[in-house]
């Protein structure tokens, strides 16, 4: 599957694939779509059973709710009628598709996604219930597909229960019998090195002997090695299933999953899914002389996962007060990225402002801005790790992969840079040398200064981030969200200590005309900004929403002008130039919403169409088949993950890989060039990322740059031309 796990846009994406047909079905190339009711009436306070239906067009699946190495589960989101409600997908067992080196999970030909939805007390016979639903599947062969369906189903509400409607009861009855059965006897589970073993006791009786192979179908992602072997042992009276773990071991709780067992009773051979949940320790273990459970840390392990890179022990895992201190120590380097130091330069024009004149109100704006940072950073990290703990793959940066993220964000900074450049004023601020300091408005600024610093930073890293976010994303909830809070920290760590520290302010020139000059010359880099945002747009989007995006602009700088002029009008004259301003930008927020709505996702592409469709000459786009192939026959190899709204990245393309003495290494030693490209969302990316400990990118990675060495190796995160030409300096000559 060389393209199969090319990641999704997620939900933000309307696949133009999907087109209804007779109301009822909806179907693409690939699939078709429907919802059905196992009744045929719902009567108040009854709780049935309902399904999306897939049929599948031969040689394509869609996937589980484990997808295994690649793909993206299905999922539905229901929209009801009041007093309504719907709960999950109860999934039936799945089936492995096995695309060496990769393995997944999944559905060929036809599916049931059962769910149960439940009336109101209140629902009165003889109306129509309107059932609507969105649903999202990908579908793959060589390729993948993201597509999306508006499904709809009617039932009438009824006195009495609902009976059967005989036209569908089979696939329903088809459908729970291949629902997992529940546990029979108590399982168990330990982790030995990189083993993970399921052991079924003696409590499982006379079904022990009758059961021929064991398959194991884990809940959660990258808890194994999908690809691995899974063997089967037998000890006295107990079953013992061995696998190897994967990129995310295990943790102290229990292993929830779907063993499929074969069993045989005479010449019968049937097989039995049965849902476990399986306990660490036990007595189950103690036969085999170790009960405890030595799960390595994901940073530790050096086995080769699905995506075919390998994680490395050189990262030794860190306890929380080191990670705090990375984190805090790369929130302070970021300040001297180009993305952070525009907006610190504005703060810092403030404190020259007032310091000589309101030194208690500067040191309290300095910590208005630090809270500005840190909730910021707490709320930006807190949706992060609920997408993550939802089966989300992102990282660092994710919401720069959203397109109209990326316009919004256009938008404010090109709000700021015009508020630099005098277009439009709002409160005193900067205003003038000798004016009071403006109170209310001027704390909310400094505040709002906070947050989008954070914003404008997380296009950026810096040394010491990558492992301490990294760890985050394997931490508990609060650990990790103290992580992030100690990168905040050191975001707004410097401004601080400018507005507490007098010696400082001893040195800052005196306030004058020149503050005026500056000002307005800061706008200059804002400006660069949101012209970089905008190439990052056209990276992600059709030139149908970039030119939305462009009009946009227009109309926010419209806006702005309008609305300065209104400070100069009264009565009527001011209402009507403030509606026009509000206009404005009501034109500019919705233009790019409308038009993405309207094409369907035109703002923004696939990531498999990114990935290969701005990748250079030079670079191949990212494919771990292909990496695990080059590994494996030893062949020089260097992974750039990267993005488009990366900084770091960008520099550092630009800077050493296009120098011309690494270029000509690059040939000379036959280095094959691979890039796997973040720009939009890619779950392969993110979970190619996680294996080596990082949130986000860039991650530079080499294999076969040394001789006698098969371990990969993870090149700092800052790269000159010296270091990339030293990573491969023992490579021989092709």
């Amino acid at each position: 599957m060389r393209k199969s796990i090319i990641g999704l846009l997620g939900l933000l994406l309307l696949s133009p694939a999907a087109l209804p047909l007779g109301g009822k079905v909806v179907a693409s190339d690939n699939v078709k779509a429907r919802l059905v009711s196992e009744v045929g009436s719902l009567k108040a306070g009854q709780t049935a059973w309902f399904a999306l239906e897939l049929t599948i067009r031969d040689g394509w699946h869609t996937y589980w709710r484990n997808p295994g190495d690649s793909g993206e589960a299905t999922t539905l989101a229901w929209h009801l009628p009041p007093g309504f409600t719907a709960g999950d997908i109860v999934w039936t067992t799945p089936h492995r598709f096995e695309v060496a080196p990769l393995v997944n999970y999944g559905y060929a030909k036809h599916v049931m996604h059962l769910v149960q939805i439940t009336a109101p007390p209140d629902l009165k016979p003889g109306t129509a219930i309107d059932l609507q639903a969105k649903a999202s599947w990908l579908v793959c062969s060589d390729v993948c597909i993201p597509e999306t369906a508006d499904l709809t189903l009617q039932i009438p509400a009824s006195a009495q229960a609902g009976g059967i409607d005989p036209q569908d009861a089979a696939l329903f009855t088809e459908a729970r019998s291949e629902l997992p059965s529940p546990e029979l006897a108590a399982t168990s589970a330990r982790v030995v090195g990189d083993k993970l073993t399921i052991s079924l006791g003696k409590e499982w009786g006379a079904t022990l002997s009758q059961i021929k192979s064991l398959a194991f179908f884990p809940y959660d992602e990258g808890i194994i090695e999908y690809a691995a072997p899974q063997d089967l042992t037998r000890s006295n009276d107990a079953l013992q299933l061995s696998m190897k773990i994967g990129y995310q071991p295990p943790k102290p709780g229990a292993i929830r999953g779907v063993l499929v067992a074969t069993e045989q009773t005479g010449n019968v051979t049937t097989a039995v899914p049965i849902e476990i949940a399986a306990s660490f320790g036990g007595a189950a273990l103690a036969a085999n002389g170790d009960a405890s459970l030595t799960a390595p840390s994901a940073t530790s392990t050096t086995s080769t996962t699905g995506t075919g890179l390998r994680r490395i022990g050189a990262e030794a895992e860190h306890s929380l007060p080191v990670l705090m201190l990375f984190a805090l120590v790369g929130g302070l380097i970021l300040n001297l990225m180009p993305c952070v130091f525009p907006v610190l330069s504005i703060k810092a024009l403030n404190v020259v402002e007032q310091a000589k004149t309101h030194p208690a109100a500067v040191r309290t704006k300095g910590l208005v801005f630090a809270a500005g940072v840190i909730a910021s950073m707490l709320c930006l990290a807190g949706v992060m790790l609920a997408l993550r703990a939802g089966g989300q793959q992102i990282g660092w940066g994710f919401q720069l992969q959203s397109p109209l993220f990326v316009t919004f964000l256009v938008y404010l900074l090109l709000a700021v840079g015009l508020n630099l450049s005098g277009v439009f004023e709002v409160g005193g601020g900067l205003a003038g040398v000798g004016d009071s300091l403006t109170q209310g408005d001027s704390y909310s600024s400094s505040f709002f200064t906070g947050v989008l610093a954070t914003v404008v930073a997380t296009p950026c890293s810096a040394p010491f981030m990558a492992p301490a976010l990294g760890a985050a994303l394997t931490q508990p909830m609060g650990n990790a969200l103290c992580i992030f809070a100690s990168l905040g920290v050191g975001i707004a760590l410097p401004y601080v200590l400018l507005s507490f520290a007098p010696w400082m302010r001893r040195i800052l020139p005196k306030p004058g005309a020149w503050m005026d000059t500056l000002k307005q010359l800061f706008a200059f880099p804002v400006y660069a900004t949101a012209a970089w945002f905008l190439w990052v747009l056209a990276a992600q989007t059709s030139p149908l929403g970039l030119g939305a995006a462009l009009a946009g602009a227009v109309f926010i700088a419209l806006a702005a002008w309008v609305y300065q002029k209104s400070h100069f009008s009264a009565g009527g004259g001011k209402a009507a130039l403030l509606a026009t301003a509000l206009i404005c930008f009501a034109i500019a927020v919705g233009l790019p919403l409308r038009i993405a709505q309207a094409a369907g996702g035109a703002t923004g592409t696939s990531a498999a169409a990114h990935n290969t469709a701005h990748s250079d000459d030079d670079w191949q786009p990212y494919d771990a088949a292909r990496v695990a192939e080059l590994a494996a026959a030893g062949r020089p190899l260097l992974v750039n993950f990267t993005a488009s709204w990366c900084l770091t990245c960008l520099v550092n393309e630009r800077n050493a890989f296009a120098d011309s003495a690494v270029q000509q290494i690059f040939r000379d030693k036959k280095v094959t060039l691979m890039k796997g490209d973040w720009t939009n969302r890619d779950p392969a990316i993110t979970k190619a990322l996680a294996e080596f400990g990082r949130a986000g990118v860039p991650l530079y990675v080499v294999y076969n740059a040394r001789h006698g060495s098969s371990e990969p190796l993870v090149l700092p995160q800052i790269l000159t031309a010296g270091v990339v030409e030293n990573a491969f300096a023992e490579v021989p000559g092709q």
